[in-house]
């Protein structure tokens, strides 16, 4: 084999090792983003928490099936000041074609019904009713081992 056909083996696969660790390098750090959001939001004070509203959102593009969330408002006292937030987890309200489950959850979260809501100290107008899950830290260790395996790549197409 030609030297430069053995240069340019080598070359493609720093490449894709590049690629791997920089891909999976970028998901691993979203996850421990995440993970960290989540853990911290653990940590906001409570407050009670009063539904004012609770409305079932509905849209449908044209040839696409009908998708529901729930519009809730919901007020709270934080250090003597009064607020309202539209926020029932950090990930806001998510659009979904379950018709049940947003049935199920404007069930929970009826106008006049009272929760637990974690307010943000830094950001006193931002509260939830829900924390995020904190599985992304859990599950961490998939592209980090992508990673390793982009660091192999470019460390075995060196070995001689």
């Amino acid at each position: 084999m030609k030297r430069s056909d053995s240069r340019a083996g080598q070359l493609f696969l720093c490449l894709i090792g590049v690629m791997l660790i920089l891909v999976a390098g970028t998901f691993s750090w979203l996850m421990i983003r995440s993970y960290q959001n989540a853990k911290e939001s653990r940590t906001w004070p409570q407050t009670e928490a009063l539904v004012l509203r609770s409305v079932i959102d509905e849209r449908q593009f044209s040839g696409a099936a009908r998708e529901f969330r729930l519009n809730i408002l919901f007020g709270y006292n934080y250090q003597g000041t009064e607020y309202t937030s539209d926020t029932i987890s950090p990930r806001g309200a998510k659009w979904t074609r379950e018709a049940e489950a947003v049935a199920e959850l404007a069930k929970q979260y009826a106008a006049g019904s009272e929760h637990i809501a974690w307010v943000n100290p830094e950001q006193p107008e931002r509260a939830i009713l829900e924390h995020d899950t904190k599985a992304a830290g859990y599950t961490v260790w998939f592209p980090a081992v992508i990673v390793i395996g982009g660091v192999g790549m470019i460390w075995g197409a060196f070995k001689p």
